[in-house]
């Protein structure tokens, strides 16, 4: 550590060197220590929020302060933040990710069931509800009388009441000096295109805007976006696009 003379209480003495770090995503990071007399460290350490001395778009994200022997008291200072940018050229470092999962979905949302007749469906429906008859008395299971009603109502009978079924998600997430923009969020919940370079998907699936979270360190938002692709014959626009 550096040796000072004569460190005067009230004062803060930036030290010359530091270092600086920007990551793959766009986010700035810099390390600045500072010395002080120790009785002055509490009231002069820089809070979070604080421009950087020279990098005048990064401010404080954390503060650390260590007592040495004597007066002497060390400051850390970690900073973050974001280049401004114009719109066009703010997602120049985005970094893109797909996930893929199962969800478990009831068996009779399968597709090989779309065909089924109603009256078919709502009665294996009241058989999994655990009725025999329904409100005139009539036994459900003679209700049930084509193939694919047969053949669903046997694997729910030998307990297979459900099915997996794959999930594809695309994340999108890059660093800015700005929040989230209304316009970004207005879109959650809607079919939606993603960005980049996304995978190409087939059976009629489209893209979902699942989700946009935020995560700020110093004057850095980090933002990340989430498309949650839909099963085959894509998502209802009737339900999921805003007229």
């Amino acid at each position: 550590m550096p040796r000072h003379v004569a460190i005067q209480p009230g004062r803060l003495y930036p030290q010359p060197g530091y270092s600086v770090q920007i990551d793959k995503e766009g986010k700035w990071t810099a390390t600045q220590i500072f010395l002080c007399h120790r009785s002055s460290a509490v009231a002069l350490m820089p809070r979070p929020g604080t421009v950087h001395p020279e990098i005048n778009f990064i401010q404080v994200s954390q503060v650390t302060a260590s007592f040495t022997e004597g007066d002497l008291a060390e400051i850390v200072c970690q900073y973050a933040g974001a280049e401004e940018k114009e719109e066009a050229a703010e997602k120049n470092n985005a970094v893109y990710s797909m996930g893929l999962s199962l969800s478990e979905e009831p068996l009779l949302s399968h597709p090989r069931y779309k065909d089924l007749e109603d009256k078919e469906r709502e009665a294996i429906q009241l058989i999994q509800s655990g009725k025999d008859t329904d409100d005139q008395g009539n036994k459900l299971r003679d209700k049930i009388e084509s193939e694919l009603g047969t053949e669903i109502l046997g694997k729910i009978e030998r307990g297979q009441t459900s099915y997996y079924s794959p999930r594809v998600t695309w994340r999108e997430s890059w660093v800015r000096d700005k929040p989230v923009k209304s316009n970004e969020l207005n879109d959650i919940g809607n079919i939606s295109e993603p960005s980049g370079d996304v995978p190409e998907l087939a059976g009629g699936r489209n893209w979902l805007l699942n989700g946009v979270t935020q995560t700020q360190e110093g004057k850095s938002f980090r933002i990340e976006m989430e498309w949650l692709a839909s099963d085959r014959g894509g998502w209802d626009e009737e339900i999921y696009k805003d007229e």
